[in-house]
């Protein structure tokens, strides 16, 4: 009964505070994604099955692996570069509020120090560089070098700065933005120019791309098993 009223309470918690309005946006945005597919799969679009791939590729590998996936399966760059934004943001929204709120209140929690402290522990590495900037540091580390700095982690540091959400976001966005349509450009030209070479080199180069990005989150988690939660830190960051 006492765990009942500390979840209720917990929850309460959540829903009053202003990491809530965030995570309301990101459940918006995911269940317009979700309905837009279903649509397209209904109507038989060809893009539903290459959108849906898109998606698992970011959720599953980062914007790295949607961004060559979309490329890969040819899609108009501009629908590549919105689609890998809106992902990223997305998940950013639903994502940032529950680390926030699990900092806040359940920094004592086990099931915190396992699988959330380590995200903190990676922003903080960053954060003395970004005291000076703050907001133009963040805008940078997270648009370079592209895709090894992630929006998550961004967004992290900007409220270990002490940041407004809003300014935060606003920042983080501009920077994954700037990062995604940079490497849609870059990977725009090199298909363009393989493709004059062979038609086939630009699916084998996609399959290549992502089958290194599977096998690295595979090393790095492999080489965390055996590492204390700090350390693990370190790896996924």
């Amino acid at each position: 009964m006492m765990k009942d009223r500390k979840a209720v309470g917990i929850a309460y918690r959540f829903f009053q505070s202003e990491e809530s309005r965030v995570f309301a946006m990101g459940s918006l945005m995911l269940i317009s994604w979700v309905l837009a597919l279903a649509l397209m799969f209904r109507a038989g679009h060809a893009l539903a099955e290459n959108i849906l791939q898109m998606g698992f590729a970011h959720m599953l590998l980062g914007r790295a692996a949607s961004i060559t996936a979309g490329k890969g399966a040819e899609m108009h760059s501009a629908l590549v570069a919105f689609l890998a934004v809106y992902l990223d943001v997305m998940i950013m929204f639903i994502v940032y509020p529950v680390l926030i709120f699990s900092y806040r209140n359940l920094f004592e929690r086990r099931f915190f120090r396992q699988h959330m402290q380590p995200i903190f522990d990676s922003a903080q590495r960053s954060l003395g560089r970004m005291r000076g900037f703050k907001i133009v540091g963040i805008f940078f580390f997270v648009w370079f070098p592209f895709w090894m700095t992630g929006i998550i982690i961004g967004a992290v540091i900007g409220y270990l700065l002490g940041l407004r959400t809003w300014v935060t976001m606003t920042t983080v966005i501009l920077g994954s933005t700037c990062a995604i349509v940079s490497w849609v450009y870059v990977l725009g030209e090199v298909f363009s120019k393989l493709q004059g070479v062979h038609e086939a080199i630009p699916g084998i180069l996609t399959i290549v791309i992502i089958l290194a990005l599977l096998v690295l989150r595979f090393r790095k988690r492999r080489g965390a098993g055996g590492k204390g939660v700090r350390e693990q830190a370190l790896e996924r960051g």
